[in-house]
């Protein structure tokens, strides 16, 4: 299962298929992508989705600044 199809699968069992998700408030479906971005996957090596994300900011931040000899 692909990153797309896994996390499709975790969507799922807040959402059913076919679920209006216009029946549930921006805070409510925030609380969902909080809860999911804060769970280890396997797939990143028992990180969480959170984890790596600040990660690459903080790598991306470090290799944009200059030093001088």
């Amino acid at each position: 299962m692909t990153n797309i199809g896994a996390s499709n699968g975790l969507l799922r069992q807040y959402f059913p298929k076919g679920t209006d998700l216009s029946r549930w408030s921006y805070e409510e479906l925030m609380a969902v992508v909080a809860t999911l971005n804060g769970r280890p996957r396997k797939s990143l090596d028992w990180r969480t989705p959170t984890e790596v994300y600040q990660a690459q900011l903080e790598s991306s931040l470090q290799a944009g600044v200059a030093t001088t000899p």
